[in-house]
């Protein structure tokens, strides 16, 4: 039954579906699907739900592999482009015209986020650890890269998923890593053009 919701809402959009619709693609009756799922609000947080759920044991996966810095956060947000891009629907109903239900979403994000964000933020502390990536706010940066990919997919919803991860990697791997090394072993500064004085 989720698994048949998922895909009628990721298609057809929140508004689109009707229970009996995810009752006749699940091959169960209506009343079947009320048993378990009291709404269709209900049943869309659940998908929400077991999609974050999913996501966060496979960037758990990715985390618990033998990676240089590098290739674990690449493959952490591939694995985020790819996950949330099929579920661009509730990411847009976040900030939607219905405050009941973007308020519940938005508890249900932030609940499933939290491991997520500690997960980015634990391969960015490595990478910079190990100088592959230059200093770093581990404190903000994984917010950052979490909010980056939800706004790319919610803003650029005709782009392909393949496309904003490799230009997420792009912006992210050359932003993150550390600029080579002088002959005493430091790593230049960098400093923002802030403009020309007056």
């Amino acid at each position: 039954m989720l698994e048949a919701a998922s895909g009628l809402f990721g298609t057809s959009g929140y508004d689109a579906v009707q229970m009996d619709d995810v009752a006749r693609a699940a091959g169960v009756g209506k009343p079947t699907l009320y048993r378990y799922f009291g709404s269709k609000e209900e049943l869309f947080l659940e998908v929400l739900s077991e999609v974050l759920q999913q996501l966060q044991q496979t960037i758990e996966e990715v985390a618990a592999r033998p990676l240089p810095p590098q290739e674990s956060l690449a493959l952490m947000i591939r694995t985020l482009v790819d996950t949330l891009g099929r579920q661009t629907e509730p990411l847009r109903l976040i900030a939607g015209d219905n405050p009941g239900l973007a308020h519940r979403l938005r508890i249900a994000f932030r609940h499933r986020r939290r491991p997520i964000l500690e997960l980015l933020r634990r391969v960015l502390e490595r990478g910079v650890a190990t100088r592959d990536f230059r200093p770093l706010d581990l404190e903000v940066t994984p917010a950052l890269l979490l909010g980056m990919v939800r706004g790319g997919l919610i803003n650029a919803p005709g782009a392909a998923r393949e496309r904003l991860a490799e230009a997420a990697l792009n912006l992210v791997l050359r932003g993150a890593l550390a600029a080579p090394a002088d002959s005493d072993g430091n790593s230049p500064s960098i400093t923002l053009d802030r403009g020309i004085e007056q």
